[in-house]
C-alpha cells in the first residue's frame, strides 16, 4: 500500500433537494415530470422566439394559463424573476390557501405549484470548496486568465488534486492527468505546477492552441525559451526583405525557404516563418517520475471522435518498423511519436488492439518486443467545460480504455450535443443553425455518441396520453398498431435554453437581452407581413399541436439568420431593422435580392417601423415573461443531461463509484457540475464495443 493513502471520501450520487429520499426516487420523478407535463415541454422545446408573434393567438396566450397571465399583468418583470428564482415560497403558505388583499402578493396556486415542482427537480448548486486553504494561482501561472477562468482553474485544480490522491491511493500508483480539449491549457499548466506537480497530457485538436499554450508554459516556468544569437544587421536586412515581399514586391522571385544556421559555428540565424519560429525555441526540462515535486507537460494534437484513447496515449515506440503520425510535445521539448516520453512506460504488445481498431500500419512485428509487454500507467481523464459530445467521449473513455481509471468531466454547450434517439436537431459547429427545420419530425440520423447516454433514459416509457406524436404515430395509436413511446428526447431549443444562467440576471443585462429578443421577434412579424418569410405547418411542434406553425424562407421552415449585430443597432428599433436588413441583404447572395426588393420601403419609411413598434409594444413584456419561464424551467433540462451521464456510469459493471459534485460558484461559472467516475481496481475493462444504434420506435 502507498504511504499516506487518503481515506476514500464517500460522496452522494446526486446533489438533490432535501425532499428526495433516494437517487432512484428522484430519477423516476424527474423523467416522469419531463415527459408528462405539457406545460414544461412547451416551455422547454416547444416555444421559439421567431414564432412568438406569427401565430393567432400568439404563443403567450396559447401556452400560459389565463390566471397566470392575469397575475403577470399586475407585476413587473423583476417581480416575476424574483418569484421564480429567489423568493422563499414557504412565506406564501400552502398552494391551496394563498389569498391576500394585495393581488401582487398572491400568485395563482397553480403557478406556485409549478415553481415548486421545477425547483425540486433541479440539481442543487450550493458550492463548497474542497478546502479552506486552496492556494491562489501564482501570477506567472495565471497569465492570460480572466476572473472567471481564475475561479474555475483554481477550484477545479484543487478538486482534481484531491481526487487524484484518492484514485492514486486506490490503485497504489501515481496517476497521470489527461485533459480533454485543453485549449490554451490553463488547467493542465496549473496541475503541472506546484503545489500539484502532476504529469499532464493535454489533448487538443487545434494546432495554434498548442503553440500558444507552449508559449505560456515559458511564463509559468514549465519550459525555457532558447537563447538565440543573431547578427543584428543581417536580421534587420532579412526582416526588411520580408516586409517588402509582403507589401507588393513585383520582382516575382520566389521566397527561399527559411534555413537555420548552425549556432555552434555562427551567430547568424536566418529568420524562419512565424509559426515555426514560435514552435522551435521552447524546451522542457526532463521530468523525473520519482520526484513528487516536479510535474510535466505533454501535448497531443488529436481530434477526439470517440472515447478510445489507448493508441493516442500509448502509441508504439518510434522505430523503423512503426509508422505513427501523432504530433506531440514532451517534457524534453522534442516532437516525437510517443506522448508518454515523460518517463511513463509503454505497452509494446498492441497486436490485439490493432486488429480491433484498424491500426495495421502501427503493428509491431518484432517478436522480442511482444514477449516483453509492460504495464501501462494509469490515467485520469478530466475536462473543464468540454463542448457537446466531447463530454460523452470523455466519460466513455473510462469504459473503453484499460489504462483510464477515473474521469471528472464538466460539460457545457448542450446545444452542440447530437441525439442518439433522433431526430437530429443539433447545431453544426461553425454554423449558426443547420439548414433544416428547428423541430424536424422525420429525421433519420441516429448518432450513437449523442444524448442520452444511459439505458435508463433510452428505455424510459413516456406517458401515452400526454406525449405529442407525429400524425403517423397518432394514426397507429388510434388503430392499436403503435407501441408505447420510449426514450427521453431533448430538442435543440430545450438544450439551448439549458445553457442560460437566469440566477445571474440583473436588471440592466436582463432588460438588454429582453429588448434584443423583442426586436428579433418583431422583425420576424414584419418579414412575414412583407412576404420575405412564409408560414408553414410544423409537424414537430409541441406548443401548436395540430395547429402548430413555423416561419421560414422556404417550405421546410428554414429560418433567416440575422446573427450578431453591432451594439449601435440596439439603440432603438429603427436602427435594429436597418442593421438587420443590411446584413441579410449583403450576406446572402441567394436570397439577398429578394429581401432587398420586398423590404425597400422599410429602408426609407420610419413611420412604418414606428407603427409596428407601437402596435406590438405590449408583447415585449409578454416575451420577457415567457423567456424567464423558459430559462427557469430549463434548469430541469440541464439536470436531465447531467443525471443521464451519471446514470451511464452507474450502469457499467466496471465502475466502482460515480457521483456529481459542484465545483464552481454559480455566479462566476454557471456550468458548475462535474461528473466523476472511478473504476474498480480488480476488474479489467471490457473490450471497446461501439454503442448500439437504437431502432426507431413507433
Amino acid at each position: 500500500m502507498m504511504e499516506g493513502r487518503p481515506e476514500p471520501r464517500r460522496r452522494p450520487g446526486l446533489p438533490l433537494h432535501p425532499e428526495w429520499r433516494s437517487d432512484d426516487e428522484y430519477v423516476q420523478s424527474l423523467l416522469s415530470f419531463a415527459t408528462s407535463s405539457n406545460l414544461f415541454r412547451n416551455l422547454c422545446g416547444g416555444v421559439h422566439i421567431l414564432d412568438f408573434l406569427t401565430r393567432e393567438p400568439d404563443l403567450y396566450t396559447h401556452v400560459l394559463p389565463q390566471d397566470w397571465r392575469d397575475w403577470f399583468d399586475l407585476v413587473t418583470i423583476d417581480q416575476v424573476l424574483d418569484l421564480l428564482m429567489h423568493k422563499d415560497l414557504s412565506d406564501l403558505g400552502d398552494v391551496d390557501a394563498v389569498e391576500s388583499p394585495d393581488l401582487t402578493l398572491s400568485p395563482p396556486p397553480s403557478l406556485l405549484d409549478y415553481i415548486r415542482t421545477v425547483r425540486k427537480h433541479c440539481l442543487q448548486r450550493q458550492f463548497q470548496p474542497v478546502s479552506d486553504d486552496i492556494s491562489d494561482l501564482p501570477r506567472h501561472v495565471s497569465v492570460g486568465m480572466k476572473t472567471k477562468k481564475v475561479h474555475e482553474v483554481t477550484n477545479f485544480a484543487a478538486y482534481i488534486g484531491n481526487l487524484s490522491a484518492d484514485v492514486s491511493g486506490r490503485f497504489d500508483e501515481p496517476i497521470s492527468v489527461v485533459d480533454f480539449g485543453s485549449g490554451q491549457n490553463y488547467l493542465g499548466r496549473t496541475l503541472a505546477s506546484p503545489p500539484y506537480n502532476k504529469h499532464v497530457i493535454a489533448v487538443e485538436r487545434r494546432h495554434h492552441n498548442i503553440v500558444g499554450a507552449r508559449g505560456m508554459d515559458v511564463h509559468a516556468k514549465l519550459a525555457k525559451k532558447e537563447k538565440i544569437m543573431r547578427n543584428k544587421k543581417e536580421w534587420k536586412r532579412q526582416l526588411a526583405t520580408l516586409q517588402n515581399n509582403g507589401n507588393g514586391n513585383d520582382n516575382n522571385l520566389p521566397t527561399p525557404p527559411p534555413e537555420k544556421v548552425d549556432t555552434e559555428h555562427s551567430s547568424c540565424l536566418v529568420v524562419p516563418d512565424q509559426a515555426s519560429f514560435a514552435e522551435a525555441d521552447i524546451t522542457y526540462e526532463e521530468a523525473d517520475p520519482e520526484d513528487p515535486d516536479k510535474g510535466s507537460m505533454t501535448y497531443v494534437e488529436h481530434d477526439v471522435q470517440d472515447g478510445y484513447l489507448e493508441d493516442i496515449l500509448y502509441p508504439p515506440e518510434d522505430d523503423a518498423d512503426v509508422d505513427v503520425d501523432i504530433d506531440t510535445t514532451t517534457t524534453n521539448g522534442d516532437c516525437c511519436a510517443s506522448c508518454h516520453n515523460h518517463n511513463h512506460h509503454h505497452n509494446d504488445n498492441i497486436d490485439e488492439s490493432d486488429e480491433d481498431h484498424g491500426n495495421e500500419d502501427q503493428r509491431i512485428t518484432d517478436p522480442k518486443k511482444k514477449d516483453q509487454p509492460k504495464p501501462k500507467p494509469k490515467a485520469m481523464v478530466v475536462s473543464l467545460h468540454s463542448c457537446g459530445n466531447l463530454s460523452h467521449h470523455g466519460i466513455r473513455s473510462l469504459i473503453l480504455n484499460p489504462s483510464v481509471c477515473a474521469v471528472a468531466m464538466i460539460g457545457c454547450c448542450y446545444n452542440l450535443l447530437t441525439e442518439r434517439l433522433g431526430p437530429a436537431t443539433y447545431k453544426v459547429p461553425n454554423l449558426l443553425r443547420p439548414n433544416h427545420p428547428r423541430l424536424e419530425a422525420t429525421g433519420s440520423a441516429y448518432d450513437p455518441h449523442g444524448f442520452p447516454m444511459s439505458r435508463t433514459l433510452e428505455d424510459f416509457t413516456t406517458t401515452p396520453h400526454t406525449h405529442t406524436h407525429t400524425q403517423e404515430e397518432k394514426a397507429k395509436s388510434e388503430t392499436g398498431q403503435g407501441q408505447q413511446p420510449r426514450g427521453v428526447k431533448l430538442n435543440i431549443t430545450a438544450r439551448m435554453m439549458a445553457v442560460q444562467a437566469p440566477y445571474n440576471w440583473g436588471p440592466d443585462d436582463s432588460e438588454a437581452f429582453f429588448r434584443r429578443h423583442f426586436y428579433r421577434t418583431l422583425l420576424q412579424r414584419i418579414l412575414l407581413d412583407l412576404g420575405v418569410v412564409q408560414q408553414h405547418a410544423d409537424p414537430g411542434s409541441l406548443a401548436g399541436g395540430t395547429g402548430g406553425s413555423i416561419t421560414g424562407k422556404d417550405t421546410s421552415g428554414t429560418p433567416l439568420i440575422v446573427g450578431s449585430l453591432p451594439k449601435a443597432c440596439f439603440t432603438n428599433f429603427r436602427a435594429y431593422v436597418r442593421g438587420a436588413l443590411d446584413k441579410l441583404i449583403h450576406a446572402d447572395p441567394v436570397d439577398g435580392p429578394m429581401i432587398a426588393e420586398r423590404t425597400r420601403r422599410l429602408l426609407v419609411d420610419d413611420d412604418m417601423i414606428d407603427g409596428y413598434e407601437r402596435k406590438w409594444g405590449y408583447a415585449k413584456k409578454h416575451l420577457a415573461v415567457m423567456w424567464s419561464l423558459m430559462a427557469f424551467s430549463a434548469g430541469v433540462v440541464e439536470s436531465i443531461i447531467v443525471t443521464d451521464r451519471w446514470l451511464y456510469l452507474k450502469e457499467q459493471a466496471c465502475v466502482e463509484d460515480a457521483w456529481v459534485d459542484i465545483v464552481f460558484d454559480y455566479k462566476h461559472s454557471p456550468r458548475n457540475f462535474v461528473v466523476v467516475g472511478i473504476k474498480k481496481n480488480d476488474e479489467p475493462a471490457p473490450s471497446p464495443v461501439p454503442a448500439p444504434v437504437p431502432q426507431e420506435t413507433s
